[in-house]
């Protein structure tokens, strides 16, 4: 008989799935392991104490019962609620799209603190500016696109912004394009050659080199004007296509 050792993760809860009538799977990305599945028995329940402490977007202590395969999560202790994500129609729509992508990315059960601290970081100010009094949606499109790209630069994909991706020339204002394939900032002479590509304008060069340059944290100083809008359009089509290379 295998005996059950119990362990604690400090975890940020990314998604649950359904088993059975009663079960679930959570699945976690926690400091000491990364990314793992965990099942919650009888967490549907009516009477089930586990559920609430185990929403989407939470960061929690869990214990976990582990012998050979998944674990099964035998208590919670809530961290942090993240209520002001969850009260803000615009701030849940970006974070839910974030997990998606960090799903996505986060497929093997391997630690990396820098990671787990990076999406912490951003899920705090993601918080904090939804509980402010008058917000500033796009801080919201602003953290959500810095984030991406410095998990990106964390797992290795740097996107270049200071020279051209392919033959490593300065790049000319106004000239210049995006490619996932060559992983970053192209000019417009080796742009000829690529068939799949995205024209990015000055703006956009600009704060793909600020984000990368600079800490989570600093984001907040960056300031955009609604009529910058088309620029941050721009940025998530090219940070889908980075996604999109990456994964597919």
């Amino acid at each position: 008989m295998t005996r059950n050792m119990e362990y604690k993760y400090n975890a940020i809860v990314l998604n649950k799935i359904d088993t059975g009538e009663t079960d679930r799977v959570y699945v976690v990305y926690t400091r000491e392991a990364g990314r793992i599945l965990a099942r919650a028995i009888g967490v549907k329940k009516p009477n089930a104490k586990l559920a609430g402490n185990l929403e989407s977007i939470t960061q929690c202590e869990i214990f976990l019962a582990k012998g050979k395969g998944r674990g099964n999560i035998t208590g919670v202790i809530p961290m942090e609620n993240f209520l002001a994500i969850k009260e803000n129609i615009f701030a849940l729509e970006k974070v839910f799209g974030v997990m998606k992508i960090f799903n996505r990315l986060m497929t093997q059960e391997e630690k990396d603190e820098k990671t787990f601290q990076l999406l912490l970081e951003y899920l705090l100010m993601m918080n904090d500016e939804a509980g402010k009094a008058e917000k500033d949606i796009l801080k919201f499109d602003i953290y959500t696109l810095g984030f991406i790209f410095k998990l990106l630069q964390n797992l290795g994909y740097k996107q270049e912004a200071k020279k051209c991706a392919v033959c490593a020339g300065k790049l000319i204002s106004g000239e210049n394009y995006f490619s996932a394939e060559r992983g970053g900032i192209i000019c417009s002479n080796c742009a000829k050659q690529e068939t799949k590509k995205i024209r990015i304008n000055d703006e956009g060069v600009k704060f793909i080199r600020i984000v990368l340059e600079n800490k989570m944290e600093n984001l907040g100083k960056i300031k955009l004007e609604k009529k910058n809008l088309n620029n941050l359009n721009n940025l998530k089509i090219i940070v889908r296509e980075a996604v999109r290379w990456i994964t597919n």
